[in-house]
């Protein structure tokens, strides 16, 4: 596969396993260790689910934990959005305090 800027990105053939099922992907190797990370979270979540509720069906879990795991991103996302746009701000209010006489 060919990145932006012409480069050939290094591809990985990895197997991960969902709710006890297995599924081939093929991912960039810079991107093995969030995959990696996002299958535990989401197998967790299952796990989470499966004590806490009387769920059984698998494609039920798989739904509730998807649902759990990206709202859980969505908010971290917002979070960081946030801070990060505060962080900015008070940048620019140092500045502006700076330029003042």
């Amino acid at each position: 596969m060919m990145s932006d800027e012409g480069r050939t990105m290094e591809e990985r053939s990895i197997r991960i396993e969902l709710a006890g099922r297995a599924y081939p992907l093929t991912i960039q190797v810079a991107e093995e260790e969030v995959v990696q990370r996002a299958v535990e979270e989401i197998n967790e979540s299952i796990a989470r689910l499966k004590a806490s509720y009387p769920l059984t069906d698998r494609q039920d879990l798989l739904a509730m934990a998807s649902l759990e795991v990206t709202v859980r991103a969505l908010n971290t996302s917002t979070e960081r959005k946030e801070a990060e746009a505060g962080e900015a701000l008070d940048a620019i209010e140092r500045l502006l305090s700076d330029l003042r006489f």
